[in-house]
């Protein structure tokens, strides 16, 4: 998301993870999605075909393989998926609807006439098509496809959004993966100078030029080196976590990565926050969601208030009804059958002249719920303008941080050679060159932290200002300056 290598990769690489005995993830369900019970949660995770052993990662790369591997993806996508389907279910409204009946009976009837009873009996059936269709609603029908069309453009601007989302927290925990990764390195750099450090003292005391004291200084000095070693490792497991998290997939995947050093960093802000600010209120696809949700709850303030109106709608049948092997006690005594059509049209006009206000205080709601939206929309807004100005601050700060760091690191390099030769020939005493050698170890660090910020940072105002494709993720975005270092 933020500042990815532009350039061809290095040899320099990481595994994510390497296990030391292979996972099947295979899963061993149909085509229709019946798997057994004990492969149901292994065959939720991606396919390791989408995983190229051999790729090594860089930002962009990763970025692709969350999209298709994040459940979250795939959830955003299908809550899209049900909003077009609902908009699809309020449009069946502007059309009529037909359903068949038919039912069949045996009965017995009495009727009671001067001297006894006429009885009758036999059975009976019926069936019939019967046709409904609304032809006019004052707006009813309009305003509940107008507020679905309204609710599937939200949906639609939520996925893209969570397309950038993931890409963010992919971009962020890949950053401080790289870190922590850079930081073992770093702490072993150290460690090995500080094992320099101690055959050099060593030798000296071997020699008499050098004290007791002094050795036991080195061998500290060494002994914190190798706690700073394995408390950056202990830190690589979690950050490997967060990563693959990200990803949707497995720890135990082994993913080769772009090293952090190979990452193209800005040169600089090159628009102001104003501008910013305008584009992210013109395209973030979160604001607009909170736009259409508003503009679904005025049509749903149109269609409270088309309550108060009548319904015209037309109703027609169609059908048979049959009477078979009807038996009377007539003198006659006849055995008779019956059949003949029925059919029916009707013009409705449905109006609800008094209700106990319900149609009133159903428009209050939708009022108010519409005046909460834009109250939210506001205050979104604000939020949205907030974030960029403190992201375009930070990215600012971590900019000039990192000139600071980069100087610190030089110094701090030149410093420790220096007092090392100067050790060497006995000019300098063990607690200076133990002191140039942390202050080398806290230049490594600083440096290594003002390259994660700097990217944390400016992926955080890319994202903060809703650049739309994964181009603008990276260093091309139209807000940085371009900086190969």
């Amino acid at each position: 998301m933020a500042l990815t290598a532009c350039s061809s990769p290095s040899p320099a690489q990481h595994d994510l993870a390497n296990p030391a005995l292979p996972v099947n993830h295979s899963s061993s369900g149909d085509v229709n999605g019946n798997a057994t019970q004990k492969s149901a949660l292994s065959s939720r995770l991606p396919d390791q075909n989408q995983i190229d052993p051999k790729l090594i990662y860089d930002l962009p790369a990763l970025v692709d393989l969350a999209l298709h591997t994040n459940p979250e993806t795939r959830a955003s996508w299908e809550e899209a998926q049900a909003a077009a389907a609902r908009l699809e279910r309020n449009r069946s409204a502007w059309y009529p609807t037909l359903s068949a009946m038919a039912f069949g009976q045996q009965f017995k009837t009495s009727f009671p006439i001067p001297g006894g009873a006429l009885v009758s009996h036999g059975y009976s059936s019926t069936g019939s098509l019967d046709l409904a269709w609304t032809l006019f609603d004052f707006g009813r029908r309009e305003a509940t496809v107008d507020a679905g069309t309204q609710r599937l453009h939200a949906a639609n601007f939520s996925f893209n959004r969570k397309h950038q989302e993931i890409a963010y927290r992919v971009a962020s925990s890949f950053f401080a993966y790289q870190a922590v990764l850079s930081k073992v390195t770093a702490a072993q750099q150290t460690l090995e100078a500080a094992k320099a450090g101690t055959v050099s003292v060593q030798a000296k005391l071997s020699k008499g030029l050098a004290t007791r004291p002094d050795l036991l200084l080195a061998i500290q000095e060494q002994a914190k080196a190798s706690y700073d070693l394995q408390d950056a490792r202990s830190s690589v497991i979690q950050a490997q976590a967060d990563l693959t998290a990200n990803l949707g997939v497995s720890p135990t995947y082994a993913l080769q990565l772009i090293d952090l050093s190979n990452v193209p960093l800005p040169a600089g802000l090159v628009e102001s926050v104003e501008k910013i600010v305008d584009q992210a209120l013109e395209q973030r696809p979160d604001l607009m969601a909170r736009l259409a949700e508003l503009r679904a709850r005025e049509a749903e303030v149109q269609k409270a208030r088309a309550e108060f109106w009548p319904k015209l709608s037309l109703r027609g049948m169609i059908g048979n009804q049959y009477w078979g092997n009807i038996h009377t006690n007539s003198l006659s005594n006849d055995i008779y059958s019956v059949s003949n059509v029925v059919d029916t049209v009707m013009l409705n006009v449905e109006w609800t002249l008094f209700d106990g206000f319900e149609r009133s205080n159903a428009v209050h709601e939708a009022e108010a719920k519409q005046e909460v939206s834009r109250a939210q929309l506001d205050s979104f807004r604000l939020e949205i303008i907030r974030d960029i100005w403190k992201a375009y601050a930070d990215t600012k700060t971590a900019l000039e941080k990192r000139e600071f760091a980069l100087a610190l690191l030089k110094a701090a390099e030149e410093s420790y050679a220096a007092t090392q030769e100067s050790y060497t020939h006995g000019f300098s005493t063990v607690i200076e060159l133990l002191s140039a050698q942390k202050d080398l170890a806290h230049a490594r660090f600083t440096e290594i932290d003002s390259r994660a910020t700097l990217l944390r940072s400016a992926a955080t105002l890319v994202y903060v200002a809703g650049e739309h494709n994964r181009g603008d993720f990276n260093s091309d975005s139209g807000a940085f300056g371009r900086n190969p270092q």
